[in-house]
């Protein structure tokens, strides 16, 4: 499985457009930086952990997984990786943990960038730790996010435009469902706004985030939402149980896939 993984992370290395798009996670935290006012090191964070990672970071992880898994297919070499033998439940897990190292390195990438900023400005670093595991945790949470969309991707084995528009439909609806009320207002439990991925994670994020020089309005809206936060344990426990299931289903479908 080792030498697996390590196939797969030598074919993203290879590929230019990824290496150009692991750069974008420098892009947000840079732009905001420059036109905001009070720059603290929570605000700076809270653009790579939302919008680095909800607007970004999710549609390019499903692309990058969507280009592992139709590779062989495109380039007639799946046969003669099942001679070796590989089975296809083997390649589907390696790929699905290179996605998940680049998340984390990306989440990682734009953390270390927001540092540097911060030393630049002179914005005090209290809370670096805290912050550093909330970014590695908001990897491996957006990695489980896009597992519906790509189990989506796979069964559908189509071009890699449909898995771009696809991806980009996907965050689309999630980004947008995140302020709806009737979706992040509901208690946890067996319905749907519970296992919708991006909405949840954001119930999950908005209670670290500080209210620290936050205005009335943004306090109140915190105060009235806090009954709907959602704990790490329980976050983990929800994301990671439907990543599981959407990677058992997915490994089924890519094995009854025509070589």
């Amino acid at each position: 499985m080792l030498k697996l993984i390590k196939c797969e992370f030598l074919k993203i290395r290879r590929k230019k457009l990824f290496q150009i798009a692991f750069l974008t996670t420098f892009i947000m935290p840079v732009f905001y930086f420059l036109i905001i006012k009070e720059i603290t090191l929570d605000n700076l964070m809270s653009v790579v952990q939302e919008e680095n990672g909800f607007l970004v970071l999710i549609p390019l992880s499903i692309v990058l997984a969507a280009n592992l898994f139709f590779e062989e297919q495109d380039h007639d070499t799946l046969k003669n990786l099942l001679c070796v033998p590989v089975s296809k439940g083997q390649l589907s897990l390696a790929k699905l943990f290179v996605v998940l190292l680049f998340d984390i390195a990306y989440e990682l990438a734009g953390f270390c960038i927001c540092l540097v900023l911060a030393l630049f400005s002179g914005v005090p670093l209290n809370g670096a730790i805290k912050e550093l595991l909330l970014t590695i945790a908001c990897g491996a949470l957006l990695w489980a996010a896009s597992m519906p969309c790509l189990l989506l991707v796979i069964w559908c084995n189509r071009s890699y435009i449909i898995s771009v528009l696809i991806a980009f439909a996907y965050t689309t609806l999630g980004y947008i469902l995140h302020i709806s009320d009737a979706v992040i207002r509901v208690p946890l439990g067996c319905n749907v706004p519970t296992f919708l991925p991006v909405p949840v994670i954001f119930r999950w994020l908005y209670q670290f985030h500080s209210l620290e020089g936050a205005g009335p309005d943004m306090t109140e809206f915190y105060e009235g939402f806090s009954p709907y936060f959602v704990s790490t344990p329980a976050i983990f426990a929800i994301l990671m149980g439907e990543a599981l299931l959407c990677i058992l289903i997915m490994i089924k479908i890519y094995e009854k896939q025509k070589i």
